[in-house]
Parts: structure tokens; C-alpha cells; sequence
């Protein structure tokens, strides 16, 4: 699935325990104002609205500074109480030697504390999942 593709809810179930919810995608996708204005208050309001979410994860394109949609959207995670995680995906996309220098750039943009984490992540080659679903805490 491409980034930002996503113009509707997507459910996967993960071996019969929990799901992922896929969410429609907020500012990648050519929508315009009045459509990206739409799919933030769907977004904000499904957020808000389902107790039964036990984490909110944001993903993001490591090879990028995270855009003012993403900083809006990281605030509005941490506004809705709910744990999160920090996923920076495509890190197959850049040399291994500048993961950790391009998750520390992240992190910086985000205004993130010492003990917030980032995790890297290829959804392609599937390399760094150890590490994800760890953090998610479910055994691999």
C-alpha cells in the first residue's frame, strides 16, 4: 500500500488477537483543503471516540523531516492520552550508517524527550521488525 493512499478505514487482524487500524492518510495524497479538513476531523473523531484503542501508532518517512501535518498530528496523539509509538518507516531506503542520525533529526523536530522512542522500520525488506513488534509488545 503506498503512503497516503489510504482513503478509508482498513482493518488487519493479527493472528486473531488484535487489530491494526489503518487510517485514511492526512496530508501525502493529493487531496484538496476541504478533503484533508474532512479526513482530520474523521480522523480526530475516531481517535477520540473508540475507547478500545490500546495504541496509537504514527508513521513516518525517515528520509524525511516530519512535514507541519505530522507535528500537528503527533500533538493530537499526545492530546488524546492514548499510549503511542513513533514508527520511521522506509529505513531501508537510506544507508544503515544514518538511521540513527535521521531518527535523532526526527526526534528533534518532534520536540521529543530523552526517553521517547523512535523506531525504525521496513515495511519492504521487513528489516528492523524485531524491534516493532517488541515495542508493541507482542512476541514475534
Amino acid at each position: 500500500m503506498s503512503h497516503g493512499k489510504t482513503r478509508q478505514i482498513n482493518f488487519y487482524n493479527i493472528d486473531e488477537k488484535f487489530y491494526f487500524v489503518d487510517l485514511p492518510g492526512y496530508g501525502y495524497s493529493k487531496m484538496s483543503k476541504k478533503e484533508q479538513e474532512q479526513v482530520g476531523k474523521f480522523i480526530e473523531e475516531y481517535l477520540f471516540s473508540r475507547e478500545n484503542i490500546s495504541l496509537i501508532v504514527l508513521i513516518l518517512d525517515i528520509r524525511h523531516k516530519p512535514t507541519e501535518n505530522d507535528k500537528m498530528m503527533y500533538e493530537y496523539i499526545k492530546s488524546t492520552n492514548k499510549p503511542y509509538l513513533i514508527v520511521a518507516n522506509k529505513a531501508d531506503k537510506i544507508a544503515v550508517t544514518k538511521v540513527d542520525a535521521s531518527v535523532l533529526e526526527i526526534k528533534k523536530e518532534l520536540c521529543l524527550g530523552e526517553s521517547e522512542v523512535i523506531i525504525p522500520f521496513s515495511a519492504e525488506r521487513k528489516i528492523y521488525t524485531e524491534n516493532a513488534w517488541k515495542n508493541l509488545g507482542y512476541p514475534n
